[in-house]
């Protein structure tokens, strides 16, 4: 077990390089600066002279390898048998320890100071390299490998950060504590949008860029992500002058040399956050929708660090060694496969804007699939040398499950390709419904608030898949569907007006979600409005399961015409019913307010339990004069528009400082 963890750590940085291996490399760049009367042969090792084929030079290469070794509590002659199996490892030498002591004492005898050494002449005899210059290199070797290490060291620091992340928001998701600092944390700092105005609706960051705001928690959150990722990539660059480059390009290099490592170690986060099959939004409840945008930020950050990364041994490449960067392209595949990653990964980061993924978000998913795998194979041969490729076989684990997990949910959970029935509910506000008959509601998992994304059957769409949250009729699973654009628009004008049923043949890929334990509450407020009915309506149906256990209950559904209530008539009837069964009719209380009314003549089918109101509500009297009602624990549930469910938040956050019993905010609108 310890090798395969020991192994599993070592694949995610480059080899270690040894301080011993340091030194010796130091020894052998200074004495190659001078000039020996001796010449390698082309295919010798980079060490061969040190370690026997030219005694001279080994004997200054070993002169330097003891001074500057720094272990003062060791002997020369352990220094020299280290030295010594040092050559063999990487020298390709054969000489026992015997014969380097006997060099070495030979050596120390013919030692010449290198100021009395001729420039011109070439060396038969070892000298004494300049301590300034050995210093100098020996600091910039070790300040270069010291970033490898500082990569692996700081990605595993800024990986625990992620999991501290989960470990507080799990601790959040599951603690009632109630204290006045716990209120004002999570009403000031948590709850609200950034700004207090917009989080579900698009804003208009610049003239030519709109995109969906996070809450203040989540800002926070990658506020800390950014802060503790900018301080550990500018940590501790001492800038050193030296033989082999100047102040500047050492500096280069090393910045390339860290921004590389940090890229690689933030690639595993990237594709958990994106997968759809992970344990935070169960651990957390944190939505879907702040997963992905956990998953922008974090792949930004790693787009940021690889670009940095690519930029510089680009400029080190062109400037300080005066090649041409095609030349190190078409010569050397660790170079190509890295620029083939790196554009990969910064088209990945513009087309994943909102407003063009929104308006194309299915060619959007195969472009950025296509472009997620460009990359990840880039990262594999980038890296094949080098190390660090356990970041990248981590990643692909993680890729590999959420695609199993898909696969079985599809399969396995729900079945596979089913009959189905879908029909025209209103004409008017581009509506219909999709039916699946008889499903295994045991073996699929429905829950209140889940979703599940639909594929069809059928030679055009077949490659699609979309989200819809899912509402249960009895045995069978329902998706009321507003026509939009692409797929839904199309078959909604493929169905009959008159309302007769079109089959089709589809699959489930789901349940996702997470369900609000409402149960846990004895005060509850469910928001919605049009459409997004389906998934508060399922938590009323299970509330009214357990109706004696609530105080309060009060379902609010905002519409715009009596004919859009009308659509949801079968289940409406249905959750009065099991209310005057439990005798619950005074604890739960259902508002209708239609906001363009077409009449004032009632609705003869309408359940008494059902208060009809046709005018638009007051948002903020609606949630205060619930939460003041209520003493007991609360919750509050909105799946409306965009702007409606904003101004819940709004207001649900202001109520949650000034009341002094609890109140949870669960918001169920889904925008990514």
């Amino acid at each position: 077990m310890t090798n395969v963890l020991r192994y599993v750590a070592l694949s995610l940085h480059s080899t270690p390089v040894p301080l011993s291996l340091q030194v010796l490399m130091t020894c052998v760049s200074e004495s190659d600066r001078f000039l020996w009367k001796y010449n390698d042969e082309p295919e010798s090792s980079y060490y061969s002279k040190a370690c026997g084929s030219y005694l001279p030079y080994m004997q200054t290469a070993m002169n330097c390898y003891v001074s500057y070794i720094g272990e003062a509590e060791r002997s020369t002659e352990e220094h020299l048998i280290d030295y010594q199996k040092l050559c063999n490892t990487v020298g390709d030498s054969n000489l026992s320890v015997a014969e380097f002591l006997a060099i070495w004492r030979n050596g120390t005898q013919l030692l010449q100071k290198n100021g009395s050494v001729s420039l011109v002449e070439p060396l038969t005899s070892p000298i004494t390299l300049p301590s300034q210059d050995v210093s100098a290199s020996l600091k910039y070797v070790y300040y270069t490998f010291y970033n490898f290490s500082a990569a692996f060291n700081f990605s595993v620091i800024i990986n625990a950060m992620i999991g501290l992340f989960i470990v507080l928001a799990t601790w959040a998701n599951y603690s009632r504590a109630n204290g006045i600092f716990v209120r004002f944390v999570r009403s000031k700092l948590l709850v609200p949008a950034i700004f207090n105005t917009t989080h579900q609706s698009e804003c208009k960051v610049l003239p030519f860029y709109k995109s969906i705001l996070p809450t203040r928690g989540e800002a926070i959150a990658v506020a800390a992500f950014l802060l503790v990722n900018g301080v550990l990539a500018l940590y501790n660059y001492p800038l050193v002058n030296s033989q082999m480059d100047s102040k500047l390009f050492f500096l280069i290099r090393c910045v390339a040399n860290r921004t590389g490592g940090l890229s690689f170690g933030l690639i595993p986060a990237s594709i958990l956050l994106a997968g759809r099959n992970n344990l935070i939004q169960k651990l957390t409840g944190m939505p879907y929708s702040s997963c992905i945008f956990f998953h922008k930020w974090v792949a930004r950050t790693m787009t940021l660090y690889a670009s940095i990364h690519a930029l510089l041994w680009t400029i080190y490449g062109t400037i300080r060694l005066r090649t041409s960067f095609w030349y190190f392209f078409a010569n050397f595949s660790y170079w190509r496969w890295g620029a083939y990653a790196t554009i990969a990964a910064i088209i990945l980061i513009f087309h994943s804007i909102h407003s063009l993924k929104a308006k194309q978000y299915e060619i959007f998913l195969v472009v950025h699939i296509t472009l997620v795998i460009i990359f990840l194979v880039g990262c594999l041969k980038h890296c094949a040398e080098f190390g660090w490729l356990g970041w990248i076989y981590i990643a692909i684990g993680m890729w590999a499950w959420d695609r199993f997990g898909r696969i079985w949910r599809l399969l396995f959970k729900f079945g596979g390709y089913k009959n189905a029935y879908a029909q025209v509910v209103s004409t008017q506000d581009e509506l219909f419904r999709i039916t699946i008959p008889c499903v295994d509601q045991k073996n699929f998992g429905f829950f209140p608030g889940c979703y599940a994304f639909i594929y069809f059957q059928n030679r055009k769409w077949f490659w699609q898949s979309h989200p819809f949250t899912l509402m249960k009729a009895g045995e069978n699973i329902e998706i009321i569907v507003r026509a939009k654009k692409g797929l839904t628009r199309e078959l909604f004008r493929s169905l009959p007006t008159n309302g007769t049923r079109l089959p089709l043949r589809i699959a489930l890929e789901g349940p996702y979600g997470h369900e609000a334990p409402l149960k846990t509450y004895t005060n509850t407020l469910l928001v919605t409005s049009g459409a997004g009915i389906p998934g508060p309506l399922s938590y009323l149906q299970k509330a009214t399961e357990n109706a004696p256990h609530f105080e309060h209950f009060s379902f609010v559904w905002i519409v715009p015409t009596e004919a859009f209530l009308e659509t949801m008539q079968e289940a409406i009837s249905r959750v009065c019913e099991k209310l005057r069964e439990a005798h619950c009719e005074a604890r739960f209380n259902i508002h209708v307010y239609v906001t363009r009314p077409q009449g004032l003549a009632p609705l003869k089918w309408l359940p008494r339990e059902i208060k009809l109101n046709r005018f638009k509500p007051n948002i903020q009297n609606l949630v205060q004069d619930f939460c003041e009602t209520c003493c007991g624990s609360t919750a509050v549930l909105s799946c409306a528009n965009s702007s409606l469910d904003d101004l819940v938040r709004r207001y649900v956050s202001d109520e949650i400082f000034k009341r002094g019993h609890r109140i949870d905010y669960y918001d169920e609108l889904q925008v990514w």
